[in-house]
């Protein structure tokens, strides 16, 4: 049995919504992990950490039995006639759907072979947690393969999206004390607050502005997902950069616009390159590899660009003396403290910045999308999350600065379709 990687694409979505947005896992090496409707089967151990031998049998299932690897379902063995019915189906549009007719079709786990990419597609929440649970300290990602090219043709140091083993884990631990950390997470917390403040304000100028009804109580119907792409992008360069890109803006920069541009660019055209031959598309210089090429290079240069602004302001800081600090004790964003620490070279910062940037985009907008989704569809709920997030007199005032702004955020119902209905009044809408 030969190693290959697993990936694993979630593809629940909020009905009707455009596009494909999709995130990759990934573990290996292993012998394998199957699961098929009549219950999960390992063939071999899994290599892996602790507890990682018998950690993909399920205990509950129809009838429990261990099978090999090659009795999971496919969609078909030859991978250039399954290329050629996605771009005629226009798969890489709607991948979610596609994903969701085969899993009726085929079970919680089937193979799939498209053009150049192998992969194990799970659906199942219990089946995804026995595949983490198995995966040990360094865990073995997907490599997003035009990603990596991109890296190496232009000679840019990876991330650590692009990692693995050991070098992986050193990128990891480092990021984790700036990002994950609790202590982290408070210092960062109040941009996230002062950016969602901000877009509810926009949502409410937006609803007095085109919405239907009595002023106060207005109500409108809109998609929200290039609204919430602009939120996700907004929060995730506050956080990282320590500065505001202006995307709430009724006219956003030049130079917004076009990082906006190459963020949408770079985000449209990765799905279908991970199933192409990329190298030979670069080597013929066909346009989907050149734009994807060209929406990175944007991409790199804005954050060359950030990164110049932040040395400076650490230079002026430090010229002014320590009683100075950074921005007197003001957080300045992730790249600042990195920058600050030095523990981590100017090339992998830029490479570790970019990729959380690039990656937080997506992976922040849908899971609002469909907590809103949730929350419309369920008003008793909607309305406990407002009570609970709403400051009282029981929290001082640096406790209410940490609680989100959900107060100031329309109530929301959604249509039946892809729109999400906002309305300035104290009534609740409806599915």
């Amino acid at each position: 049995m030969r190693s290959m990687s697993i990936r694993m694409t979630g593809c629940t979505r909020a009905p009707g919504t455009r596009g494909s947005r999709h995130v990759f896992f990934g573990v290996g090496p292993q012998k394998a992990l199957c699961t098929s409707a009549a219950g999960t089967v390992v063939d071999g151990k899994l290599e892996g950490g602790k507890g990682a031998q018998g950690a993909g049998v399920r205990k509950r299932g129809v009838d429990g039995q261990v099978r090999s690897f090659e009795e999971i379902p496919h969609t078909g063995r030859n991978g250039w006639v399954n290329l050629v019915k996605f771009w005629r189906e226009d798969y890489f549009s709607q991948l979610h759907k596609h994903m969701e007719r085969t899993f009726n079709r085929l079970g919680p786990i089937y193979r799939e072979h498209v053009g150049a990419q192998r992969s194990v597609n799970i659906m199942l929440p219990m089946d995804i947690a026995e595949l983490f649970r198995s995966e040990g300290l360094h865990p073995q990602r997907m490599t997003l393969q035009p990603w990596a090219t991109h890296r190496e043709t232009r000679q840019h140091s990876k991330g650590v999206f692009l990692k693995n083993g050991e070098e992986w884990r050193a990128d990891r631990l480092l990021l984790n004390k700036e990002v994950m950390m609790s202590a982290a997470v408070k210092r960062f917390l109040p941009l996230l607050d002062e950016v969602s403040r901000d877009f509810c304000q926009m949502l409410q100028a937006r609803v007095e502005r085109e919405g239907r009804g009595k002023r106060g109580k207005r109500s409108l119907t809109i998609d929200p997902s290039p609204d919430l792409f602009r939120f996700a992008l907004e929060a995730s360069c506050h956080v990282l950069y320590g500065e505001r890109i202006g995307l709430f803006s009724s006219s956003p920069s030049l130079e917004s616009q076009k990082f906006i541009w190459a963020v949408e660019q770079m985000l449209a055209t990765t799905p279908p390159l991970l199933y192409l031959p990329h190298r030979l598309l670069l080597r013929i210089g066909a346009p989907l590899w050149t734009q994807h090429a060209t929406a990175w290079d944007h991409i790199f240069s804005h954050a060359e660009t950030r990164i110049q602004r932040v040395y400076s302001r650490l230079s002026s800081s430090q010229g002014r003396g320590p009683e100075a600090g950074a921005a007197g004790g003001q957080f300045t964003g992730v790249l600042g403290q990195l920058m600050e620490k030095g523990q981590l070279s100017l090339d992998l910062i830029k490479a570790n910045i970019t990729e959380l940037m690039a990656g937080g985009v997506d992976t922040t907008a849908v899971p609002l999308q469909f907590t809103l989704f949730e929350l419309g569809r369920n008003p008793e709920v909607q309305e406990k999350v407002r009570q609970q997030v709403i400051p009282s007199g029981n929290y001082s005032a640096a406790d209410a600065s940490q609680r989100y702004c959900s107060s100031e955020l329309p109530h929301t119902c959604w249509d039946h379709g892809p729109s999400l209905s906002l309305s300035s009044g104290k009534e609740h809408g409806r599915v």
